[in-house]
């Protein structure tokens, strides 16, 4: 199936779900970074090699209107473990972690934010929109708490300039990433004081 990309005067780009589908679309619009959408259960599985598969691929992202109907699936919960998959695929391939997919229906704000959520447990950072008013929504879900701004102070300040494992003044034990994921909450929070 061929899907028309957006600003390059009507070029169509196959479905992305074996890695040399990468390589023919990297070809097809040589210099531009892709962001493979994984539509199937086969992209799904070939997540990593999908994520690898080209220096041109700069992120990767489900499409779950579409992943859904292959599986034959409705309940939601159902996509959690194709997109821990992708998550994990993403961040083993080094690149940044992925967008959720678009959630349909624009008059449910509600569900909306429990699915941001949902999603940000799961490693997502962001989501795709299709309506403006979703946009706010999604950014209070995906910004961090103070409660989270708080905490991630703490450790930064408990870890002070120490390298290796240290055990935090309440007994919290912490290393190199938690103290990494704590500076990571925080310039999210100035980049949008």
């Amino acid at each position: 199936t061929l899907a028309p990309l957006p600003g390059l005067h009507g070029l169509r780009v196959p479905k992305v779900t074996h890695p040399t589908d990468i390589h023919r679309i990297a070809e097809l619009a040589p210099g531009l970074p892709l962001y493979p959408l994984l539509e199937s259960a086969l992209a799904v599985e070939h997540a990593y090699a999908l994520a690898t598969a080209h220096p041109a691929v700069r992120g990767i992202a489900l499409g779950e209107a579409d992943l859904r109907a292959d599986l034959g699936v409705r309940d939601d919960s159902a996509l959690d473990w194709a997109r821990g998959r992708v998550v994990v695929a993403a961040r083993a391939a080094a690149l940044p972690p992925p967008a959720q997919s678009v959630h349909p229906d624009i008059g449910d704000l509600e569900a909306l934010a429990a699915g941001c959520a949902r999603g940000r447990t799961l490693g997502f950072f962001g989501r795709a929109a299709i309506h403006p008013r979703q946009l706010p929504v999604i950014e209070r879900a995906y910004l961090p708490t103070p409660e989270e701004v708080d905490a991630a102070r703490e450790v930064v300040a408990a870890a002070g300039s120490g390298a290796g494992a240290q055990a935090l003044p309440d007994g919290r034990f912490v290393d190199a990433a938690v103290v990494a994921g704590a500076h990571r909450v925080l310039a999210l929070a100035a980049r949008t004081a």
